[in-house]
This record gives structure tokens, C-alpha cells and sequence, in this order.
């Protein structure tokens, strides 16, 4: 019996070790990430507040697209905060955008590989 018990005990810390954290490469609650790929996939990169110039961020998680820059990337992205954020074609918040509701994620369509700044929103 103690035997059985030893070698449940053993198979289940070397399961529970084996575990991967679950978060590893999601976007944390309360930021906005942009991904390298189309639905979310790839090397993303996170924020929590107003950039006007993408240029000298880089993606930064182990994944497709790890070190590219950020600016002019991008595919998709998600939103894990409680408001909106709107993506900008151009430096400082200009040019045709992708707006992107709380709690959301998507591919990019008008800033699709052409993303210059972003920043949040009331919606």
C-alpha cells in the first residue's frame, strides 16, 4: 500500500512539473499586443499606454518574428484591456486606422504590415 501510494505520489509531481505555464505567450490582462502573424500567432509585443512612433520596438517573445520591429509588422492583435485602442497607419496617430474593441482580438485590415502608432480610446 505505502509502495502505491509512493508511485502515485511520484506520478503525480512528475506530471504537475511538466506543466507548461499557461501565460507564457498570451497577452497580459490589461494590455494591448500586437502579434506578428494573423490571429495572434507568432512573436508578439506588449503595451499599456499611447506610442506615436512604433520605430525601435521590436517583438520580443520566442516565436516567428522575434526581433523584427513592431512598426510596419504587425498582422493582428489583441486587446486585453478595458478600453479601446485604435491602430494608426501613420506616425502619430494618422492615416487610415483599425479600431479594436476591449477585450478583443483580430486581424489587422487597413493597417495590415503598415502600423505606425497606436493609442487608446474611449468606446
Amino acid at each position: 500500500m505505502k509502495r502505491t501510494l509512493a508511485l502515485l505520489a511520484a506520478a503525480a509531481g512528475i506530471t504537475l512539473g511538466m506543466a507548461a505555464p499557461a501565460s507564457a505567450y498570451d497577452c497580459q490582462k490589461g494590455f494591448f499586443c500586437f502579434y506578428y502573424n494573423s490571429n495572434q500567432a507568432g512573436s508578439h509585443w506588449m503595451t499599456d499606454h499611447n506610442i506615436p512612433n512604433l520605430a525601435g520596438e521590436v517583438f520580443s517573445t520566442w516565436a516567428n518574428g522575434e526581433g523584427q520591429p513592431v512598426k510596419n509588422n504587425s498582422a493582428s492583435v489583441w486587446n486585453n484591456a478595458s478600453y479601446c485602442y485604435r491602430v494608426y497607419f501613420y506616425s502619430n496617430y494618422g492615416g487610415p486606422y483599425d479600431t479594436v474593441q476591449a477585450y478583443s482580438s483580430r486581424n489587422l485590415v487597413n493597417t495590415y504590415n503598415d502600423n505606425a502608432s497606436v493609442r487608446t480610446l474611449i468606446c
